[in-house]
């Protein structure tokens, strides 16, 4: 069993990690709008297909952003429980 102080400190950091997934996942839409609106321009949009990191390959971003919230949400829900 983990002591209540340790127990405060791990949800106080899951509460964090899930804002910051949460900050992550709408900063993920805005870099798709921005490259949406930038594509619109053909001098812009073949700027940013010759930037190194315009492509680097597919990733599932909303099952990696729903899992891993479904997971922080179910430690916190623990570890709240586990209060004496």
């Amino acid at each position: 069993m983990i002591d209540p102080e340790t127990r405060d400190v791990l949800v106080s950091v899951l509460q964090v990690l899930r804002e910051q997934t949460n900050y992550l996942h709408r900063q993920h839409g805005w870099v798709i709008a921005a490259n949406e609106t930038i594509e619109k321009h053909p001098d812009l949009a073949a700027e940013l297909r010759a930037h190194p990191f315009y492509d680097q390959g597919p990733r599932p971003d909303v099952h990696i952003t729903r899992s891993l919230l479904e997971q922080v949400d179910a430690l916190i829900r623990k570890l709240r429980v586990q209060r004496p």
